[in-house]
């Protein structure tokens, strides 16, 4: 989508209106958003299904979440138009996430919502930051779901910091601390304190595997 055309789009009517022609009977939701293009973000709802849309701002660039009941399953990007609208009204007309993914590969989260299906909440959440592309974690996650003293404990992010709690509701654990500190490498803390040096992705799950070993979890 051309920078032009996408400022057409705020211009004539904004980004709600093509939503309600394409999902049409849906519920329409538009709030602030400061970083989007023209301050607002889109939710598209119908039953437990819900699309949510936000222009990012300086750029022909759209943000996608898609929702069931509530939980979110996807965070994904494109530059098309089309694509934001024919998989919305695709998820709210009853799609399932691999339908939707074959017919729209951008938006593939066929991994996050099977793990939502399983109930196994530890596996949903690996699958979450698995998906997660927005703290530049993503190589170290790779990398720590084949470590299985890792896979067992429950991921979290916080202020950009990744750690991990022994069950979801376990807030007892809180380590160890990983931060991508840039150019692949992460740092390893027992408190949130990065050096820039950092570690390689597998060198990083051998260093919250010692800190668990220090912190006698097993």
């Amino acid at each position: 989508m051309a920078e032009s055309q996408y400022q057409a789009l705020v211009a004539a009517g904004g980004l709600a209106a093509v939503l309600r022609e394409a999902c049409p009977g849906s519920d329409i939701d538009l709030r602030d958003a400061p970083g989007a293009f023209g301050g607002r973000v889109a939710t598209v709802s119908e039953g437990g299904r819900a699309v949510y849309v936000m222009p990012q701002g300086g750029q022909p660039r759209f943000s996608v979440r898609h929702v069931l009941n509530g939980t979110y399953l996807s965070h994904v990007a494109t530059t098309e138009l089309a694509e934001v609208t024919g998989c919305a009204a695709a998820w709210l007309g009853g799609a399932t996430p691999r339908e939707l993914a074959a017919a729209w590969p951008f938006a593939d989260f066929v991994d996050v919502a099977d793990a939502y299906e399983s109930g196994d909440r530890i596996e949903f959440a690996w699958q979450l930051k698995r998906a997660d592309r927005t703290h530049g974690l993503h190589e170290f996650v790779e990398a720590a779901m084949r470590e299985p003293r890792l896979r067992r404990l429950h991921p979290f992010t916080s202020h950009w910091w990744m750690s991990f709690r022994v069950a979801p509701r376990e807030h007892r654990l809180g380590g160890p601390w990983v931060r991508a500190v840039g150019g692949g490498r992460f740092s390893v803390t027992e408190a949130r304190k990065p050096h820039h040096d950092g570690h390689d992705a597998a060198e990083a799950v051998r260093a919250c595997v010692a800190e668990l070993d220090r912190l006698g979890v097993r």
